[in-house]
């Protein structure tokens, strides 16, 4: 992915975007600006004059690093391959260079070394989706062609606009600003639209590209909605990236405006409507996260849109998911972290009736060793009959040239020509089995105002966590990276049970079941959340319901004190207080006494799945404690239910 691109997806250090500039003095500062177009040449200098071994060594990873960045891993893997005798450690960024470069066998090799080594899963999954890619030959059904508006400069991100244009990103020297990146060493990006008929390139609207960085956009189906990513300095902080959109209302854009989803210090990235331009989905990187994107979604409500919500753990992996895109009912996003050939991989997904199903790569040549993202399905232009879909994409596989984007068409299976599939021997069938990973994640949960009761607003890494794994009834402790992550196989059919916890706050546990039949390797992505502890802190129980002047425990409302219950047997050292509030209606003394009954009734109810009785008080509130404290004859039917609750708080820890 070109590095331009990467300008919408990270932090940039303000001394390679702003006016103020630095003189460079040698390539390790270069280096630290990411003004990698400036690093090599000094780099590549400093290792022809350095003396030493150890300070060449030094000198080939960096330059390694500064090819990779630049999308160059052949010439990446040969600075790494030096680094390496200097005996520099680099054996993941030499492996991962291999498999950019589509050098399999050595990236199998090194991924084999590292798996024995280690013992971490992930580096295991590396080794067999390099031997998968050895063996499994390109698509033939799928062919790819080079874009006619490709230039020397990078082009990325299109996407249709009505039947006859495709507005794209690109950073050639007609973009707005008069700045040079440095990353790069091109201008900085806009959005160019390309009649698709005349073949003409033209800047995008006046109103939408600045002199800041703009880039991959999305149209609501009417093409009256644009929404897009712009990189900017805020009151002379560094670049952030966020989401703008702008309406055309009269033929003409307004001045965009930003969607002020998180704090403002978050970074945004790639938007995509779906489900008839009802649900926003984007990615995003909330500020003090551990820097890794997500997939987020928010729903069109009056006046704008939802507070955001994560997708699922299926879809969102260790890595990063961006560029999502859609077809109908499939979702198309670009993600480093599922199983791939190489760097960015194009997956697709759709809803079903259980959620969104797991990710399915797009195999080759749609993805590559390179990065591959950006997928727009042509859903309007004339195809021939035995295409069953085409369009475009992006991708970084042309090594020199930055991002290209590439036009495919995948052919319709033509009956009864397929050669008849060779038996296999039990030998050959055992080693093409298909093998299963768990990516276990540990976060913990950032409430609003730091209010348990109100909305999740950052899931944060927590690298420092316990994770233990119980496989076959034996414990075992596991290290997390530092972004709370770890990776390891898992045994067809193997019921896994995970536990998270960390002095000071709520342990929790999750099991995870591995298919009996993958038909594809496959990775299990799991997240379990931590909540602090808070005492003396009230928590509403959701669903806790009862009859009319009635105490005892429906069955609706068990599943709740379920959880509690859970919650109690994974934390043995805290102690809590049961409470149930009514509403103001009815006399005082009737209400304490309802609310006490309530109260004991959930005690018991916990006592009688387990619970030590002596763990475990019961106070019934009446009307004392409302939530809304409404005067009685006026609160609405809303305000009553909010006020009739059950609810727990911690008051010690033994």
């Amino acid at each position: 992915m070109n590095w331009k691109i990467y300008l919408i997806m990270v932090v940039l250090v303000g001394a390679s975007s702003c006016k103020i500039t630095q003189a460079i003095k040698n390539g390790q500062m270069a280096y630290d600006l990411k003004q990698y177009a400036v690093a090599i040449p000094m780099l590549e200098k400093e290792y022809t004059e350095a003396d030493s071994g150890a300070d060449k060594g030094q000198k080939a990873k960096l330059l390694g690093d500064c090819y990779d960045y630049s999308m160059d891993y052949l010439e990446s893997s040969r600075w790494y391959e030096k680094a390496a005798k200097h005996n520099v450690s680099v054996v993941a960024k030499l492996a991962t260079a291999y498999k950019k470069s589509e050098q399999y066998a050595k990236a199998r090799d090194k991924y084999q070394a590292l798996c024995k080594s280690t013992g971490e899963g992930q580096w295991c999954q590396e080794a067999a989706l390099c031997e998968k890619a050895l063996k499994e030959p390109k698509d033939a059904q799928v062919q790819m062609s080079t874009f006619s508006a490709n230039s020397p400069y990078a082009e990325y991100g299109p996407v249709f606009y009505g039947e006859d244009f495709l507005v794209f990103t690109s950073d050639r020297d007609e973009s707005l600003g008069d700045e040079t990146y440095n990353w790069t060493g091109n201008a900085f990006s806009d959005l160019y639209v390309l009649n698709l008929k005349g073949r003409k390139v033209n800047n995008f609207d006046a109103i939408i590209n600045s002199a800041a960085n703009e880039g991959t956009a999305c149209f609501s189906q009417d093409l009256n909605e644009i929404y897009f990513t712009r990189c900017e300095s805020i009151n002379l902080r560094d670049q952030h990236c966020r989401l703008y959109f702008s309406q055309r209302p009269n033929g003409f854009w307004m001045e965009p405006e930003p969607l002020l989803f998180f704090d403002e210090r978050t970074n945004f990235a790639h938007a995509a409507l779906v489900e008839n331009d009802s649900v926003l989905i984007f990615s995003a990187a909330p500020f003090n996260s551990d820097g890794t994107y997500d997939l987020y979604y928010s729903e069109r409500v009056e006046g704008g849109w939802s507070a955001p919500d994560l997708m699922p753990s299926r879809i969102n992996s260790a890595g990063n998911e961006k560029f999502a895109s859609s077809y109908g009912d499939t979702l198309f996003f670009a993600s480093d972290g599922l199983p791939g050939y190489g760097g960015y991989d194009i997956f697709k997904t759709y809803l079903g009736a259980q959620g969104w199903t797991a990710p399915e790569n797009m195999g080759r040549p749609i993805n590559s060793g390179a990065d591959d993202f950006s997928l727009a399905v042509d859903v309007q232009g004339t195809r021939a009959a035995d295409v069953a879909l085409q369009g475009y994409l992006s991708s970084s596989r042309n090594v020199g040239t930055g991002d290209d984007i590439f036009f495919f068409s995948i052919a319709q299976p033509i009956n009864g020509t397929q050669d008849k599939p060779k038996e296999e021997t039990p030998k050959e069938a055992e080693k093409k089995k298909a093998k299963v990973f768990i990516a276990a994640r540990i976060v913990e949960l950032k409430h609003e105002d730091d209010d348990p009761n109100k909305p999740i607003i950052e899931r944060l890494p927590l690298p420092t966590a316990q994770l233990v794994m119980n496989r076959k009834g034996k414990d075992v402790a596991v290290n997390l990276d530092r972004k709370g992550f770890v990776v390891r196989e898992l045994n067809i059919g193997e019921t896994l049970v995970l536990t998270a916890s960390k002095p000071g706050y709520l342990s929790t546990e999750l099991v995870v079941t591995a298919p009996l039949q993958p038909t594809q390797d496959t990775t299990i992505n799991v997240e379990l959340s931590l909540d602090k502890i808070v005492y003396d802190k009230e928590i509403v129980l959701e669903n806790i319901y009862y009859d009319y002047d009635k105490w005892d425990i429906r069955e609706d409302a068990q599943p709740s004190l379920d959880s509690l219950g859970k919650i109690l047997a994974l934390n043995p050292s805290i102690y809590i207080q049961l409470g149930s509030h009514t509403d103001c209606q009815g006399p005082d003394a009737y209400n304490e006494e309802l609310s006490q009954k309530r109260a004991s009734s959930a005690k018991d109810y916990l006592v009688s799945q387990g619970v030590a009785l002596t763990r475990i008080t019961s106070v019934g509130y009446g009307e004392s404690s409302p939530i809304d404290k409404c005067a009685c004859d006026d609160c609405s039917a809303a305000q009553h239910q909010l006020n009739r609750r059950t609810s727990f708080k911690i008051v010690k820890e033994r």
